[in-house]
């Protein structure tokens, strides 16, 4: 007879599964952008994929007809097309330009533009750590950039893919940050944070829709079609899911740390099927980046809000 989970291990259990599905994206969408397959349509479809997954979930536990999408509708509104649409395709765009990991460590820089919009919106005024968190990772930016030349296969738009992976952090800071108004409340209540995602994503889909018509290539091979739908299924949806219930069993300053684990996930998943060379330039930029973002989100741990959108 199996023992049990305890309520802590269950949710670890959740987070490491989702943590390794995440782990797998930025790999998959760097062979799909590497393919030369249309990375607008990647992006595209993998929502509609994703929001079939919440739309499955959310009519199983019976809270589809309770979604409600004309409250707040500004906000959900700029959270979809912003923090969501936008930040998903920089993120796919900028997988064209740089390796996954790379873009991962970028999108890491959100906490410091959070702390950005509660200075610029709410007066906060930062402390000295979070002045010296904005410091290492900013720190970490310009180590990439000066290491350029240290990367293997390096593009010939590498400046415009660190341009675009920091408008990827700071987009997913918007998520992030304007999300935590109407998620907090929901603290603690998965189902109805993944009915919530449901509404975001389902209004996401439809902006990302005129996005199939631009021109380029669909996935043509088996293992085009399999890696995108992937990306949909599990990194759009389940992922998504699991990440929700174990932030409803897990301290939040715990899962704070354990969503770092997604850049390992992908420097693995990259190292090994795309051949990935790690330098010191990228180690140790993309660490002070870790780090800074580490710390941010520590100190700000009750602004944290469930999810994000890789």
């Amino acid at each position: 007879m199996i023992k049990r989970l305890s309520p802590n291990t269950l949710g670890l259990v959740y987070a490491f599964v989702a943590l390794f599905l995440w782990g797998i994206h930025g790999p998959a969408g760097r062979y799909l952008a590497l393919q030369g397959v249309n990375m607008f349509v990647v992006t595209a479809l993998r929502f509609w994929f994703g929001t079939f997954i919440f739309f499955l979930y959310t009519l199983k536990r019976g809270h589809l007809p309770h979604i409600d999408y004309k409250e707040r509708w500004k906000l959900v509104l700029l959270i979809a097309f912003v923090g969501v649409a936008l930040n998903s395709l920089f993120y796919h765009l900028t997988l064209i330009y740089l390796s996954g990991t790379l873009v991962m460590i970028l999108e890491n820089l959100s906490p410091v533009f959070v702390l950005f919009f509660s200075f610029m919106l709410e007066k906060v005024k930062p402390r000295w750590v979070e002045i010296f968190s904005l410091m290492l990772s900013l720190g970490g930016v310009l180590l990439i950039v000066l290491g350029k030349e240290h990367f293997k296969d390096l593009h010939h738009f590498f400046y415009f893919g660190i341009f675009l992976g920091v408008l990827t952090g700071l987009t997913f800071g918007i998520y992030v940050y304007f999300s935590a108004v109407l998620v907090r409340p929901l603290r603690g209540r998965p189902d109805e944070i993944v009915a919530f995602l449901m509404k975001i994503f389902t209004i996401t889909a439809l902006l990302m829709s005129p996005l199939l018509l631009t021109k380029g290539r669909w996935p043509q091979s088996f293992w085009e079609w399999f890696w995108l739908i992937e990306m949909g299924v599990f990194q759009s949806g389940a992922a998504y899911i699991l990440w929700n219930y174990a932030l409803s069993l897990l301290p939040t300053n715990q899962t704070s740390i354990l969503f770092l684990m997604t850049i390992l996930f992908t420097t693995i998943n990259e190292i090994i099927f795309l051949g990935l060379e790690l330098n010191r330039y990228l180690i140790v930029g993309g660490g002070l980046i870790m780090a800074g973002g580490y710390l941010l989100t520590r100190k700000r741990k009750r602004r944290a809000v469930p999810g994000g959108v890789p």
